[in-house]
């Protein structure tokens, strides 16, 4: 397969996680109505890892000190990100929390220019600004303050987009993605389950309401086991910049999925939002150059031909 096909195909298959990561929000506010916090993140981890350990339990042949190395490392940016989302989210809405979230379409490409010193087009940072806006007619109010909430968010965005990069570093380096994606969930399980002890979080099983189980079900199989997964294994060809662009889609899912699920007002100013981060994406993606090279490469077959 050609690498620009596969490129292609990567960042949609980053479209479909940032869809499935749409329905975080719902999913985890469904889940925290009966399930302390950490318990939610300890549980849909550990059940993670140990479902796709058996699931692909042939692939444990593979198993390398370099996958687990790089495996714990991502395991650990998940916990430490998650972690001070959750704690920001007590002090904040998710709709701001969404928002401030977005900010590493802006934060990848800096951080790949500075460490890896692959310079952004300048559309990307163009792009960048456009979806910034379109998630903030998506999510924000007519109160525009930064909380302490918000600032633990720009954390977890700041960790975020090192792990976007790290993620597009080590994919290619290991035999085995899927114990790469094993070895992250587990981690990041082991270290929110001690810390749901430390802090004496309180798991009353028979108190777990049915929206609850089913909010950790979705959280579990789909934004974890299988959104992580599909994540390890595009960013294997994905451009960083162009995926954390893709990825900004998620509050357009998450707005919808507030809509349909949770009875939120899906009112002109969030189309227009929803508009703007299409057309940031898009731009992004777009290159008249090779449009143009394209058809000209077509046009001259045509004309050989006829010789």
């Amino acid at each position: 397969m050609e690498v620009s096909k596969k490129v292609w195909l990567s960042e949609m298959a980053m479209l479909l996680v940032a869809m499935i990561w749409g329905g975080t929000f719902v999913a985890a506010q469904f889940a925290q109505e009966t399930i302390p916090t950490f318990w939610i993140l300890a549980i849909r981890f550990i059940l993670a890892g140990l479902m796709m350990s058996l699931v692909f339990w042939k692939e444990w042949k593979k198993l390398d000190k370099k996958t687990i190395r790089y495996g714990a490392t991502i395991g650990l940016l998940l916990f430490s990100g998650i972690g001070v989302q959750m704690v920001g989210l007590q002090f904040t809405t998710p709709a701001k929390q969404s928002f401030v979230l977005v900010s590493y379409v802006i934060i990848v490409p800096l951080m790949e220019w500075a460490f890896y010193k692959k310079k952004p087009a300048k559309k990307i940072f163009v792009s960048g600004v456009l979806c910034l806006m379109g998630v903030g007619l998506l999510s924000l109010n007519d109160q525009l303050r930064l909380s302490f909430g918000d600032a633990c968010t720009l954390v977890y965005a700041l960790v975020f987009s090192v792990q976007v990069l790290k993620v597009a570093d080590y994919s290619p380096r290991v035999d085995s993605l899927i114990l790469f994606s094993i070895f992250q969930f587990l981690t990041a399980g082991v270290l929110s389950l001690l810390l749901a002890l430390i802090t004496r979080e309180v798991l009353v099983v028979e108190t777990v309401s049915k929206t609850s189980f089913w909010g950790i079900v979705y959280l579990t199989i789909f934004n974890t086991a299988l959104a992580f997964t599909i994540q390890n294994m595009a960013q294997k060809y994905a451009r960083p910049a162009n995926t954390a662009l893709i990825m900004a889609t998620e509050s357009i899912f998450g707005a919808l999925a507030a809509y349909f699920f949770a009875g939120e007002i899906f009112d002109l100013r969030k189309i227009v939002g929803c508009s703007l981060i299409f057309i940031a994406i898009f731009s992004a993606q777009f290159n008249p150059k090779a449009l143009v090279a394209g058809k000209k490469g077509k046009k001259h077959d045509r004309q050989a031909s006829t010789f």
